[in-house]
């Protein structure tokens, strides 16, 4: 308020000077010291916004889009990237955005399918103002995804873990970048921990057929064999599974004294909460959904000892990636799940990749994204020099009294080709 009287003031004398005077020289003294006086007030403004820790941001905004389950079995997937937009988005324009625009995340339904994965996708990068997308939180939609951004040639931020997806994005696909760390870190941490701390010797598993959780329960396989150890059972089920009296049954009969599972939050949820309503007291030692708080939330207390190698936990002691579940905690009144931390990353990686482009171009961006070195993310560091395999780590956690306890850290080293 005082300082539009400042500039009402200014005004006031101008005009007044105007009066005093005559001809063409004090019209022009009167115009400049207006503008004198507004470009005064749209400094002091810039001022105030700059100690409240904001910026301007001007101009069209910059779009990246997401593809993410919106519907269906897995909608709670797109609850969680939905709300991390919001908090990304406000975080980002309030600071000034990128290249001194807002950015904007548009949002397609993948639908929980690959064919709506795909169709999704190809509806984003279609768009010439989108310069770069983030695939759903699967690695067969991410591969499903694959072909488009080749054809597009437009950044594309996978978030499934899977080895196969880790090799297209090395080999096959210069526009492919796996953010989340190679389920072959997270697969092998958990068997050494099972086997040389918990003194477990023998084992059934039991997985879902989709691809991701067959290359877990196949490296699984090949991480007890380092040890000599082969599975006494392994039984496969199919993704929407809601019965698995059979398959249990399977397990409990050979004998095996503890139980690993591969599967989507949904499938891991049932699966744990019938071996325990079967009498199974057996340990489980899971893939990363199964300490996911949407799994724990679906499961209850049939989550308890349950052992997994994951990519993210709410109380995770990264530092940004506890102040982000933190701001999610109190926005929604929940725990912040992995879709929304995966998100929150990929979003502000994608940025920086934009930012070091100094462009929007969408080859210069891919290139910018290949200079990417210990990028600090809310889940882990991230190194996307020279291929795409760029997510480093994840932890090693149990799960009691529903919350997620820490046993250690998971690291793996960038392998520079």
């Amino acid at each position: 308020m005082k300082k539009a009287v400042a500039l009402l003031l200014a005004v006031f004398l101008a005009v007044g000077l105007v009066g005093c005077g005559s001809g063409k020289e004090e019209a022009k003294e009167t115009a400049a010291k207006t503008e004198a006086a507004k470009e005064t007030q749209a400094k002091e403004t810039e001022g105030d916004k700059e100690a409240d820790g904001e910026s301007e941001v001007s101009g069209d905004p910059i779009k990246i889009g997401l593809t993410t389950v919106l519907t269906g079995d897995r909608a709670l997937e797109g609850q969680y990237a939905s709300n991390a937009v919001k908090i990304i988005e406000e975080e980002i324009n309030s600071a000034g955005g990128v290249l001194g625009r807002p950015i904007e995340v548009v949002i397609e339904d993948a639908l929980g399918t690959d064919v709506g994965a795909v169709n999704a996708y190809r509806k984003l990068a279609a768009d010439d103002d989108i310069v770069a997308i983030i695939g759903p939180d699967s690695s067969n939609d991410g591969m499903a995804q694959a072909p488009s951004a080749l054809e597009f040639s437009i950044l594309t931020t996978a978030q499934g873990s899977s080895p196969t997806l880790r090799d297209m994005c090395n080999n096959d696909n210069k526009w492919l970048f796996q953010l989340r760390a190679c389920d072959e870190t997270l697969c092998k941490a958990l068997i050494k921990y099972a086997v040389e701390d918990l003194g477990l010797k023998s084992f059934a598993i039991l997985h879902d057929t989709e691809t991701s959780s067959s290359d877990q329960a196949r490296l699984f396989t090949e991480a007890l064999a380092d040890y000599g150890i082969e599975p006494m059972v392994t039984v496969p089920f199919t993704t929407g599974t809601k019965d698995f009296s059979s398959q249990i049954a399977q397990v409990q009969n050979s004998g095996a004294e503890a139980i690993i599972g591969a599967a989507f939050q949904t499938e891991a949820a049932i699966l744990v909460t019938q071996i325990r309503s079967m009498g199974i007291e057996a340990p489980i030692l899971g893939s990363n959904a199964f300490a996911d708080p949407v799994t724990i939330q679906l499961a209850g207390d049939a989550t308890d000892d349950v052992y997994c190698a994951s990519a993210w936990v709410p109380n995770t002691p990264n530092e940004k990636g506890n102040a982000f579940a933190k701001k999610y905690q109190e926005l929604y009144g929940e725990e912040c799940g992995k879709a929304a931390a995966q998100i929150y990353d990929h979003i502000s990686i994608i940025c920086e990749a934009i930012e070091r482009a100094g462009t929007t171009d969408r080859a210069a961006v891919r290139d910018a994204m290949n200079t990417i070195d210990s990028y600090p993310g809310a889940i882990t560091t991230y190194d996307c020099r020279t291929n795409g395999d760029c997510g480093r780590g994840g932890l090693l956690v149990r799960v009691k009294d529903q919350k997620a306890e820490i046993i250690a850290e998971i690291t793996s080293e960038k392998v520079i080709e």
